[in-house]
């Protein structure tokens, strides 16, 4: 749901919903106040795909550890709290860079036991429309470098919901 906030007066805000909300009166209510943030567009994710398969293509690797790498260099790291996540694995970072959900890159090398640690980074489905800008432009920038053909900065300023920062 969502309202607007009608004024401000000490502690106290008056909120009008844009839909009713029905609750006990008596009852404690939690409400959660945040900021709102576009989510990105589903073209913009689908923009991103197509560039991702172009590119591994031509590096002839998986489609995984592109979007891997992608996500890793360009995308958002997932925190608990106000702490990046970190996992603790023995698997290799060859088979880790394969994962199709899971998105993370080695923060050390194996030690006497085996296991490696990995910063976790988040899926682009939770992506807002900044955030999945910056992972396009930074997988135009690859593409580019690669000589792979990409939309022009009009046809990109179209893509609804994509936006510069």
């Amino acid at each position: 749901m969502r309202g607007t906030i009608k004024g401000i007066s000490g502690h106290h805000i008056w909120i009008e919903a844009k839909s009713p909300v029905e609750f006990n009166i008596n009852a404690d209510v939690d409400i959660e106040i945040k900021e709102h943030k576009e989510k990105r567009s589903l073209n913009a994710n689908a923009y991103f795909h197509v560039l991702c398969d172009e590119l591994r293509q031509k590096l002839k690797i998986s489609f995984a550890a592109c979007k891997n790498q992608l996500i890793g260099s360009y995308g958002q790291i997932e925190y608990i709290g106000d702490v990046p996540a970190t996992i603790k694995t023995n698997i290799e970072p060859e088979r880790m860079r394969e994962q199709e959900t899971l998105h993370c890159v080695p923060i050390s090398v194996a030690d006497e036991d085996g296991v490696y640690w990995y910063r976790v980074y988040r899926g682009t489905h939770t992506y807002d429309s900044r955030e999945m800008a910056l992972l396009i432009d930074g997988t135009i920038v690859e593409c580019e470098a690669q000589g792979i053909q990409t939309m022009t900065p009009y046809e990109l300023e179209r893509l609804k919901g994509y936006e510069r920062s």
